[in-house]
């Protein structure tokens, strides 16, 4: 049967606390985006003058090995930032599920317009779904998309399940895929907060039964928090794979777990940062590419009066865009909030800008973006000490490769 590898490790509680701490002691650097120079917290560190002199190849094998085991392989590096990146590798490493059959194959025959990386993503849930949920007697898939996941662990477990899905295509057409599998889909939104009783999520309104796992795979934002919150409320197994921690409607996201820091949602959108760029979903030199021309945005809006925090630039447009090219990034950009098209001598001027400065801001850069593996785990753990207090059976794993997917942090709690 499939397991997971423990690596050397903490307690859940005092892997969370070390954690906590680390946040605590870089609250200055979470808060400081690195979008102007100097950068104050770069500065007050003493790390400014050794990070603007780091080579180009020097930040490419940061980006491709890690930057935490860049920095304490680097000579040069600062005592201080040396010993950061030490407590930050320290925390990184969560055990590993290990399963040792490979059912992806048979997905590609049932689903051959799933892509590779989805199947076995969904293989890696359904292996252990079965070694650490013996006894299921219903599944409900929050967030269930088109189904795929929702209707194989039905079959494979041989138990009802119920769909979650807020856009009302993709529950058509989770419908059709279902078959005649024992599967229900249903469009709602399960954060919705009406007042009338047509208005109150399903999961509010579900009858408690014993057995019930709610699971949400890449669950964005708050839809996390959702889950294992009402997981408490019905006595429900849990299991979660989050996402896009920054999908919240506040200013900030409230911490669950005991005494964890209230985050500001501009900071919870670092816990994105790959720890590893290459060989993901693009190139490094691609990756780098859209990160420059991302800048660029933002300066074609401020040439127009237009105050744009980072991050907020690509509101309104599919994140895929942004692999298209400046060009057709900022059409799309300026379309989604009804401004006239950017001239060719914008375009010119704000790719030259942003050229000029994304080397200095790559480099400041690294110690935050050095944060974000880190601040992935505080959300997970802040879920899984919250479901320890519930008390819940809980552990933290990391469920496949990052080369499958890099949000492979999974959340596992067993009522009790």
């Amino acid at each position: 049967m499939a397991s997971y590898t423990d690596a050397p490790q903490f307690p859940l509680r005092r892997r969370y606390a070390a954690v906590r701490d680390v946040l605590d002691g870089t609250r200055d650097v979470l808060l400081g985006r690195v979008d102007s120079l100097p950068v104050a917290w770069s500065q007050a560190r003493g790390w400014s003058r050794y990070l603007l002199a780091l080579s180009d190849d020097a930040l490419n094998t940061a980006d491709t090995l890690g930057i935490g085991r860049w920095f304490l392989a680097d000579p040069d590096c600062p005592q201080t930032l040396r010993d950061l990146a030490h407590r930050v590798e320290e925390l990184c490493v969560l055990p590993q599920w290990d399963g040792h059959e490979n059912p992806s194959e048979d997905l590609a025959m049932e689903w051959p317009f799933t892509g590779a990386r989805k199947r076995r993503q969904i293989a890696a849930v359904l292996q252990l779904l079965r070694a650490f949920y013996p006894r299921i007697s219903e599944l409900v898939d929050v967030g269930a998309g088109r189904g795929q996941l929702t209707t194989r662990a039905a079959r494979t477990l041989a138990v009802p399940a119920l769909g979650l899905e807020r856009d009302h295509e993709r529950v058509a057409v989770a419908r059709l895929l279902a078959g005649d599998a024992k599967v229900e889909f249903v469009t709602t939104d399960v954060l919705s907060t009406g007042s009338s009783a047509a208005e109150t999520s399903p999961l509010e309104r579900l009858p408690r039964v014993p057995d019930r796992l709610l699971m949400a795979l890449h669950g964005c934002g708050e839809l996390g928090d959702a889950v294992v919150r009402s997981a408490i409320s019905l006595s429900a197994h849990v299991l979660l794979l989050a996402c896009c921690p920054q999908k919240i409607r506040a200013n900030q996201r409230a911490s669950l777990g005991e005494g964890g820091p209230a985050l500001p949602k501009e900071v919870l959108g670092l816990a994105n940062v790959l720890p590893r760029t290459d060989g993901v979903e693009r190139s490094l030199a691609s990756t780098l590419a859209t990160k420059e021309d991302r800048l660029a945005l933002r300066h074609l809006f401020e040439a127009r009066g237009i105050a744009v925090p980072a991050g907020e630039e690509m509101r309104g447009v599919n994140r895929r865009k942004v692999h298209a090219g400046l060009s057709a990034l900022a059409r799309a950009a300026f379309k989604a909030r009804d401004l006239p098209l950017p001239t060719e001598s914008e375009l010119g001027a704000a790719a030259a800008l942003a050229h000029e400065q994304y080397g200095p801001f790559r480099r400041l850069a690294l110690p935050r973006s050095m944060l974000g593996r880190v601040l992935e785990i505080f959300l997970a753990l802040d879920r899984a000490v919250f479901l320890l207090s519930a008390g819940y059976d809980v552990h933290v794993v990391e469920l496949f490769p990052a080369k499958i997917s890099p949000r492979n942090i999974a959340v596992v709690g067993r009522a009790k």
